[in-house]
């Protein structure tokens, strides 16, 4: 059964017209979706995952590969049957946060569960407090006693993840990005994005990345350093960049090279794009002197500028006045602890 474009509904298992839940849960990512469409950086590529009419194929492919291998795990290959006894159940927050995971779990609830009635009482992106009422179920009792756990490990990961990230979020001025290394994919980019923060590429092919093992293995025999920046970013075919070009550099004469580099390019090819500079490890006070450097030689239009590399939260105040476009950081998604959740099945 196709995954339904908007959360927030009751599914019968004999055809009759989905019920809308109370709270309006079909507004999926609508206050996440006005806070990033504000932003400048290129990093925003959520509606590869989620657009307005919901879940995109890339999205929905690996939420089907990552539940299949849970099931697996639990010795179950195919959508298990509703059997003779019938039981209800529901799934409650412990603690505070933001929900993520929905559109994953309700895959699991539709394709695995079969004659399973099931309500969503909270829309994707809601602010949920402890006790609060996530999912009802109503099913076979094998059939839920099996993907509970994994349900709850769903929903628990992924609103960890958003609730970490709206954390963060709260505390810096600056846009915050996830980085590829993550444990899910792009789900985990997905969470990251209802949180409020900006998923970065969402994978390798999706935007060019020139890191250093990149720019060693393309640049000339002899080339280092600014040299090897400059000549690498003139020389990278257009249609190999993507959705947007990030070059990685690691000191000040790196970072200005790139941006001259670039600069050139645009003036002379006339393709209007803006080169993304990461600053790798330079550090709040080095980041800062990098960007007034590009930005004193009037080179700033031509660039974003990224932090990345060691951005604990317990440090996030000091690169408020860094000047950076953006900051990137696998804190938003490695460090999240799961939400707490709970079933509880009827009786209990």
């Amino acid at each position: 059964m196709k995954t339904p474009r908007r959360l927030g509904s009751t599914v019968s298992p004999d055809g009759e017209a989905p019920i809308e839940a109370a709270n309006g849960g079909g507004d999926v990512l609508a206050e996440t979706v006005e806070f990033v469409e504000k932003l400048g950086p290129p990093h925003d590529r959520r509606r590869e995952l989620i657009d307005d009419d919901g879940p995109t194929s890339l999205f929905t492919n690996s939420a089907r590969r990552w539940i299949s291998a849970m099931m697996a795990d639990e010795g179950i290959f195919e959508p298990i049957s509703a059997g003779e006894k019938r039981t209800k159940a529901e799934i409650h927050s412990r603690e505070k946060g933001t929900l993520a995971g929905l559109y994953v779990a309700d895959i699991l609830l539709r394709e695995w569960m079969q004659g399973t009635r099931f309500t969503w009482t909270m829309g994707e992106g809601s602010r949920i407090d402890a006790g609060d009422c996530i999912l009802t179920l109503e099913g076979g009792r094998h059939q839920i006693l099996v993907c509970e756990r994994i349900i709850l490990n769903i929903l628990g990961r992924l609103s960890g993840i958003a609730t970490n990230t709206a954390h963060w979020v709260e505390k810096s001025q600056i846009p915050l990005a996830a980085t590829r290394k993550t444990g899910w994919g792009v789900l985990d980019k997905a969470a990251v994005a209802v949180g409020g923060g900006l998923t970065h590429r969402i994978n390798r092919a999706d935007a060019l990345m020139l890191k250093e093992n990149d720019l060693a293995s393309t640049a000339e025999e002899g080339d280092v350093g600014p040299t090897r920046v400059r000549k690498v970013l003139r020389d990278v075919p257009k249609n190999s960049i993507g959705a947007f070009v990030t070059v990685e550099v690691r000191t000040l004469d790196e970072a200005l090279a790139a941006a001259e580099g670039w600069a050139e390019r645009m003036l002379e090819f006339n393709e209007g794009m803006k080169l993304n500079i990461m600053l790798d490890n330079m550090g709040p006070e080095l980041s800062r002197d990098a960007v007034l450097d590009i930005q004193t030689r009037g080179l700033r239009e031509y660039v974003t500028i990224e932090a990345s590399g060691n951005i604990v939260f317990e440090e996030l105040e000091s690169w408020q006045s860094s000047k950076v476009d953006v900051i990137s950081t696998s804190g938003l998604h490695r460090a999240a602890a799961p939400l707490d959740l709970t079933c509880i099945f009827e009786g209990v």
